[in-house]
């Protein structure tokens, strides 16, 4: 009997083992669901076509916010119209006038036939007068060489010069200018006479930049001499001396 109670005993033990452990077995053991076949072809009636994605609408304001704008430019970056440059002749026609310095050599003629070696220095000032026209005013100072001709000694002469002057170029971009020159004049040589008169000149030259140029000018100086008064009437000898220049002249 008692051992009949122990075999009882130990079959619950057992049979309370078994169904523990199946218990633990199915709580770590996870449950099959039915799938359809991975290969298989799905039941035709429960075919459902797929449904295509929306594509995100865009309205007119959004692209509009995605497009880069434009800021509007201020008068101030617009560009400027442009302007070209004036010629480099029509800017140095426009600005000519100024003060001038000259050096002159050449020949002198006070007495017929007899050559004199003849300098002169000159200056003074030009306006614009015109597309082609500049006047001034000018003073001048020389001298005519002592020389020899035919055993005879001719003085050393040496004159000052007061006057005005003009240029004409031979058109608004032309460098060819004619020069003329007239005023009035002094001279005094070795032997202590002096004489007084006016002058005339004409010459031709050529500007090479603005501030540069030569000409060779020819010049007439008529002075008078052994005049004097007789009675009622005034006798006068007009004598005249020539030179024959070539110059140059820098302004400034």
């Amino acid at each position: 009997m008692k051992k009949t109670r122990l075999m009882a005993a130990m079959a619950a033990v057992t049979a309370g083992a078994v169904l523990a452990s199946t218990a633990a077995y199915a709580q770590t053991t996870p449950i099959g669901v039915w799938q359809p076949p991975q290969h298989g072809e799905a039941d035709p009636a429960k075919q459902v076509p797929a449904t295509p994605q929306p594509t995100p609408a865009t309205d007119d304001a959004s692209q509009q916010t995605a497009q880069p704008t434009t800021q509007p430019q201020s008068a101030a970056t617009y560009p400027q119209p442009y302007t070209a440059a004036p010629p480099a002749r029509e800017q140095y026609e426009g600005s000519r006038g100024g003060f001038f310095l000259g050096a002159q050599g050449g020949k002198g003629w006070v007495f017929e036939d007899v050559d004199q070696s003849a300098l002169s220095v000159n200056a003074g000032y030009r306006w614009q007068a015109g597309a082609i026209t500049l006047v001034g005013i000018e003073a001048a100072a020389g001298r005519l060489d002592e020389t020899q001709d035919d055993l005879w000694t001719y003085s050393k002469v040496e004159y000052g010069s007061v006057g005005v002057n003009a240029r004409f170029n031979f058109g608004a971009t032309s460098p060819v200018f004619a020069l003329f020159r007239a005023g009035y004049w002094a001279a005094e040589d070795n032997y202590g006479m002096d004489v007084e008169g006016g002058y005339a000149g004409l010459g031709l030259g050529v500007d090479f930049n603005h501030h540069f140029n030569m000409s060779l000018v020819y010049t007439n100086y008529v002075y008078f001499q052994d005049y004097y008064w007789e009675g009622d009437d005034f006798y006068y000898d007009i004598n005249r001396a020539d030179t024959l220049m070539l110059g140059v002249e820098v302004r400034f």
